[in-house]
């Protein structure tokens, strides 16, 4: 175990995937394609979760999902408009 109670190997999966999503974050074009991304990235971890014991990993990304998007919806909703009706 290293220092940060992580396992040579473990730290060793953490480099791998640092080194398969750090290039596709950083070439993304706009702020819409690295949402895209990440929700990718996102989604991969979930399944990964799923395989290795976690059944509910998915179903937790999807209540964080909709807690963001619920919390945009709000803060839209109280945006004062421009141009009123």
């Amino acid at each position: 175990m290293s220092g940060n109670g992580m396992s040579p190997e473990a730290l060793k999966r953490l480099r791998n995937l640092a080194n398969f999503w750090n290039p596709r974050m950083q070439a993304a074009t706009d702020d819409a394609d690295l949402a895209r991304v990440c929700y990718e990235r996102a989604k991969a971890a979930a399944k990964r979760a799923q395989r290795n014991g976690q059944p509910g990993a998915m179903h937790e990304l999807a209540k964080q999902l909709a807690q963001w998007a619920a919390e945009m919806e709000r803060q839209d909703a109280n945006r004062p408009r421009r141009h009123p009706a």
